[in-house]
């Protein structure tokens, strides 16, 4: 059953801190314990997590925000945590818990419970609570500090499982001995002779590195053979269908393998596999990506971030962690078109990889300014002129002008393609000082000229990089670069120590909360400092 814990605490004469001496409280108030209590315990939103409990009598919980504060102290092992909590008097005060009759009884079990309640949750209803307070105690730190939050940029970055980088064959073994170790926990059931072999010490390497085949597929067309013959006899003897090494070892065969009329498997074409295929059964949820010139395996996490320039205080204000399939492009168009933050933004600053028309047509009824760093695709020359300086009417959408001020002989838009046609006569083109430069086609009767809204919106940004608004937005935006290198050499995010993509997310948001914290604490010791 919930139970939000007191607002206010109430200090008692026997609390430790009234034997301390002055200056060891003025230590105390120094340090980064007053400013969690006052920034992140007191801040955090205990009725958000009231789901996660029975609305029936029964034992109340634990205090929640007690738990949440302990998840943000990202780099200890909860056993650490336990013991931080009982015997460092810092983690007592900044948790409100400064006396022995205010500190609950807390277990390493009691943060693992909780954590899979937020898994469980939001597997079920797809909603993250964490990500929630991340969100919101950012927006009051935003708040706290007056920040001007009307200018934001965005990146993302590839996030690696932890797991290991497994071979087509390396997989298939893998998946094939984690069903028969699973068999072989189930009593009265005898494992077939040709799967015995899987649980031998030593199989493993015999199979996959000493053994010589005469080419590569014949092992993996071996292996996937003696995995389908044990989907099937598992199928056939109905044991243990429910279990994840089961659904592991359906989901391989799908992916990995074609079934023939002869009830032969032939292994799939290694282009043809999706990047959504089974990576390794440790982290079924970890996807494939090539990008930039390196494999990844793992998810993606897009960050959002407000900087001050005047406080000198940046602050990431929305992250979200998806597949590594993710493209920029669809972030972009989700934070424009749903987040409630873009709402506030006036500008965002962003590069090249985050276009697409939908995302620039939502920008332009919110009143975003977005600007592109940099543009992918073909360069064009900067002689060249682009499409966006043909004059459109607002109310029909056609061309009625081109660059050099002529008028159109033919001129229509279709509105289900969005895409622009104009003709011009031939004499106005051929004496025309811009048409070595210009877009338009020579057809038989008359210059042709046809383009889509989205090359229009390109040419537009393209015609704008290079001015000092341009340069100024761009290298605001290169500022975030470094927000996800210290994410990931600070706060493990480079080697996650969870795997599956929700528990992941925990981590991850969580790191967030607790890097934010560190950039407030930093900008109020500047604050603080008495010019000499």
């Amino acid at each position: 059953m919930f139970k939000p814990s007191k607002k206010t605490v109430q200090k008692s004469l026997f609390d430790q801190d009234q034997t301390f001496p002055s200056y060891v409280m003025e230590m105390l108030y120094k340090s980064w314990a007053e400013d969690f209590y006052k920034l992140i315990f007191t801040q955090i939103n205990e009725v958000r997590y009231s789901v996660l409990y029975s609305e029936k009598g029964s034992r109340p919980n634990k205090a929640v925000n007690v738990l949440v504060s302990l998840l943000i102290q990202y780099l200890f092992s909860d056993e650490d945590l336990i013991g931080s909590l009982f015997f460092d008097y810092r983690f007592q005060y900044a948790l409100g818990l400064d006396s022995a009759e205010k500190r609950e009884r807390l277990c390493v079990n009691t943060l693992s419970n909780f954590r899979c309640r937020l898994v469980e949750y939001e597997m079920q209803t797809g909603r993250n609570l964490i990500q929630e307070e991340m969100e919101e105690l950012a927006e009051k730190m935003a708040e706290f500090f007056s920040l001007n939050t009307s200018l934001a940029r965005m990146d993302s970055t590839m996030i690696d499982s932890s797991c290991k980088k497994m071979t087509r064959i390396e997989l298939v073994y893998t998946v094939t001995r984690n069903m028969v170790r699973e068999l072989s926990k189930i009593k009265d059931v005898e494992i077939p002779d040709f799967l015995k072999a899987y649980l031998e010490k030593g199989h493993k390497n015999q199979t996959i590195y000493k053994t010589r085949t005469d080419e590569e597929n014949s092992k993996l067309a071996y292996l996937l053979q003696q995995a389908y013959d044990c989907f099937k006899w598992v199928q056939e003897n109905r044991v243990s269908l429910d279990s994840v090494a089961f659904q592991h070892l359906k989901r391989l065969l799908e992916e990995q393998s074609v079934e023939t009329e002869e009830g032969v498997v032939i292994p799939v074409d290694g282009k043809k596999i999706s990047p959504q295929s089974l990576q390794n059964p440790s982290d079924p949820d970890a996807t494939f990506r090539y990008k930039a010139g390196h494999n990844h395996v793992g998810s993606i996490l897009n960050l959002v971030e407000v900087h001050d320039p005047e406080k000198e205080l940046g602050l990431i204000m929305h992250a979200d962690l998806k597949e590594n399939r993710h493209s920029d492009a669809e972030f972009g168009e989700e934070f424009v078109t749903h987040h409630p933050l873009s709402e506030k933004i006036q500008t965002l600053a962003v590069d090249g990889a985050y276009f697409r028309q939908e995302t620039i047509e939502k920008a332009e009824e919110k009143d975003i300014e977005m600007n592109f760093s940099q543009m992918t695709g073909r360069n064009v020359s900067d002689t060249d002129i682009g499409v966006n300086q043909f004059e459109i009417d607002k109310d029909t959408h056609k061309i009625t002008r081109c660059p050099q001020g002529y008028e159109p002989t033919f001129s229509v838009y279709d509105s289900e393609k969005k895409e622009y046609t104009a003709k011009f006569y031939k004499q106005h083109c051929n004496q025309c000082p811009l048409k070595e430069f210009c877009q338009v086609k020579e057809q038989k009767k008359a210059f042709h000229i046809s383009f889509s809204e989205s090359k229009r919106k390109t040419d537009e940004i393209r015609s704008k990089i290079g001015s000092k608004r341009h340069k100024e937005l761009s290298n605001y935006r290169a500022g975030i670069e470094g927000t996800p290198s210290i994410l990931k050499r600070v706060y493990q995010l480079e080697h996650l120590p969870v795997r599956g993509l929700v528990r992941s997310k925990i981590w991850v948001y969580a790191s967030i909360i607790a890097q934010n914290f560190k950039r407030c604490v930093k900008c109020l010791r500047k604050m603080t400092v008495v010019p000499q």
